[in-house]
């Protein structure tokens, strides 16, 4: 829980900022080695992060800024300070997804096996980010009775709010849940029924385990889509559940797509 991880003279090398730069680093690693293994020229991810990078950040932080408008209209310098953390995570992935895909489209590149390429990245991102989440404290749980409960610095955003308070750790829940996905698209990628697949299993499995962390998540108001009596659903929860509906549908998409393909291969 340090919000700021080392102090060099007057600038503060702050945590959350750091982890999202590793997040991209590794992940751009780990498509390199899989673009080049796959017989693709391992130069072409370079190009495609410079562009994802970029838009997925604006697109994440848009999403944040927009759920909490009524906020950031009195404080417009506020929305650029993304260094103490602020990013919507689907707002992100969403952006970076669509423009990830038009620039395998425009390379002349399947964009269906490209976005295989780089679906296991998006799964380590998701851990290195959420473990960046948990030292800056922010994107914190409920309070937590539990012995693994944690309690958060006071100069951090769950410590102001709660302090010496225990909280569920809902940054590290993700992060475990993130490499359990990581590993799962690894495996299953040796056997993928058609291309895409990998894309859309990470999608299904980020939405359903955010959608069962999201209780435990301490919400503000504005966060939250609908609320009657006990039932309560987060914006998160919602999208996740568009998501998901949406994953299921390119599926069945491509796996038809597939089928025909393979048919007039046979026919022929």
């Amino acid at each position: 829980m340090r919000p700021i991880l080392l102090q060099l003279g007057a600038l503060p090398i702050r945590s959350y900022g750091l982890l999202i730069a590793v997040a991209f680093m590794v992940g751009i690693w780990i498509a390199r080695r899989r673009a080049t293994k796959n017989g693709y020229d391992p130069d072409i991810i370079i190009d495609l992060s410079v562009i994802v990078i970029l838009v997925s950040i604006i697109g994440a932080r848009l999403a944040y800024v927009f759920v909490r408008w009524e906020y950031y209209q009195h404080d417009i310098p506020g929305i650029f300070q993304i260094w103490e953390g602020g990013l919507a995570q689907y707002g992100g992935m969403v952006a970076g997804a669509l423009v990830g895909l038009w620039f395998f489209r425009r390379r002349g590149i399947d964009m269906w096996a490209g976005a295989d390429l780089v679906a296991p990245s998006l799964a380590m991102g998701v851990t290195i980010g959420r473990i960046g989440c948990f030292l800056n404290g922010c994107c914190y749980g409920k309070v937590c009775e539990h012995p693994w409960g944690v309690v958060f610095s006071e100069s951090s955003i769950a410590g102001m709010r709660f302090p010496g308070v225990a909280l569920h750790p809902t940054q590290l829940y993700e992060a475990l849940l993130g490499l359990v996905v990581f590993f799962v698209l690894l495996a299953v990628d040796r056997r993928k029924p058609f291309e895409g697949f990998l894309l859309w299993l990470f999608v299904i499995l980020l939405s359903v385990y955010r959608f069962f962390i999201e209780p435990l998540r301490y919400h503000e108001s504005v966060s939250m889509a609908f609320r009657s009596g006990n039932v309560a659903l987060s914006n998160n929860q919602v999208f996740g559940v568009a998501l998901v509906l949406l994953s299921v549908g390119f599926m069945v998409y491509l796996w038809r797509r597939a089928a025909a393909g393979r048919g007039s291969v046979t026919a022929s």
